[in-house]
């Protein structure tokens, strides 16, 4: 497709609003990281409440997606992302009210809903608006332009929490949140021809969405890279999105500024390694071994960092950076899944396995706080054991799910095996 055709245009006005719609669900994801410390002294929570909490957005999110998937396949993107939106600004609201671990619960939990068609979503409108063959480029982008919401939630709110208090940046991402909705009811659109597809998918019966499903969920190749979306993303925030800011806290003594710093650092990394998956992805032409590779590097950082617990913090920062840049390679996991899915299930095929990436944060952000909160923590601070144990079962964890995922069939990245789409 041309850039100078009106499709052409409105295609990339759409991709621009879904980038920033993104950038809110990035914000909301990892936020806790580096307000923790705080969270946890002023309403006097234990590290496994405070797992709890920050996981409850992900278990909210992850329980959303199969529905999500048939309201975007069915009732389509506009309304389905800008309704949900709404929900997240709500939730933002209850967060920066909240008084107790309950409301903040409530409050995350909101917050996870509104944002469950944030990616997918945006995904979906890619595979519709743009060639198979730009999925992986594009989705890799919109990764990296919506990354700005991970930068927000380091040093920026770092910054604000400092001089205005947590609860005032909540209020602040709940304005610009309602912006975005009404944004995304405003410019985003289906298809490419909206009066067809509108059509089509209003008239889709009950038993022809239980067959979408049915044709979902009997996708072997479908489950096994929901092995490695299980794990990945989770391990990569339970680190950056959770327990880096304590573990800079408690090990390093690190202020919050000073945690906000070195979160921002870990999160460039994630956005600088997502674009550099992709163009190893089409160096190499293969899928499947450039995220086995990128998997083993970031399982034998976090062994590093497991084995050698006396660790200075330029090292223990520089080992952190190359866990969330080696670890980056998620979207190439949406991509693999793009590729082994018909056109008319995408939605949902994309939100199955969407299902598990959310699922396996909340496992392992809980499992995580359970670890560190079995070790005595006098004054609240956990000892360096802690932190091993927790990073030592990251590793193994990753490297289940790498053995698993080998079984994937690889798919050739030239010739896109995804079967043919809407083009803008």
């Amino acid at each position: 497709m041309t850039s100078a055709t009106p499709i052409a245009r409105q295609a990339y006005n759409i991709y621009a609003v879904l980038c920033a719609g993104f950038l809110a669900s990035q914000f909301y994801r990892v936020s806790n990281a580096v307000i923790a410390p705080e969270l946890m002294r002023e309403l006097s929570i234990t590290p496994e409440a405070m797992g709890f909490v920050t996981g409850i957005f992900f278990l909210v999110f992850a329980a959303a997606q199969l529905p999500v998937g048939v309201l975007l396949d069915r009732y389509g993107l506009r309304r389905t992302m800008s309704g949900l939106f709404l929900i997240a600004v709500l939730g933002s609201i209850v967060f920066a009210l909240a008084e107790d671990v309950f409301w903040l619960a409530v409050g995350r939990g909101l917050m996870g809903l509104g944002c469950a068609a944030g990616l997918m979503g945006s995904l979906v409108a890619i595979s519709r608006w743009f060639e198979p063959a730009r999925f992986a480029p594009l989705s890799s982008l919109l990764y990296t332009l919506g990354g700005a919401g991970l930068l927000l939630a380091t040093t920026p709110l770092a910054w604000i929490a400092a001089e205005f208090g947590w609860r005032s940046a909540f209020w602040m991402m709940a304005s610009l949140t309602a912006l975005l909705a009404m944004l995304l009811y405003a410019v985003v659109r289906n298809r490419p021809s909206s009066s067809t597809e509108s059509a089509d998918e209003a008239h889709e019966t009950l038993g022809k969405v239980l067959l979408g499903m049915r044709t979902v969920f009997g996708n072997r190749q479908l489950w096994l890279i929901c092995a490695i979306q299980f794990v990945n993303y989770g391990t990569v925030l339970s680190v950056a999105g959770l327990w880096a800011g304590p573990y800079l806290n408690d090990v390093h003594s690190l202020d919050g500024v000073t945690r906000g710093n070195v979160l921002l650092a870990l999160n460039i990394a994630m956005l600088v390694g997502v674009m550099t998956f992709s163009t190893v992805e089409r160096w190499l032409n293969t899928r499947k071994w450039t995220i086995f590779g990128g998997g083993c590097i970031s399982a034998i950082t976090l062994l590093i960092l497991a084995l050698y617990p006396q660790l200075n913090l330029w090292t223990a920062t520089s080992l952190l950076i190359l866990f969330a840049l080696s670890s980056a390679y998620i979207m190439l996991i949406h991509a693999h899944a793009r590729a082994v899915l018909p056109d008319h299930i995408v939605g949902r095929g994309l939100t199955l396995q969407n299902l598990a990436v959310f699922l396996g944060v909340f496992v392992l952000q809980w499992a995580t706080g359970f670890i560190v909160g079995g070790f005595d923590a006098p004054d609240g601070i956990a000892p360096v054991d802690a932190y091993q144990t927790l990073f030592a079962f990251l590793a193994g964890v990753t490297v289940v799910a790498l053995c698993i995922y080998v079984w994937i069939q690889d798919v050739s990245v030239r010739g896109e095996a995804a079967p043919k789409t809407a083009k803008g």
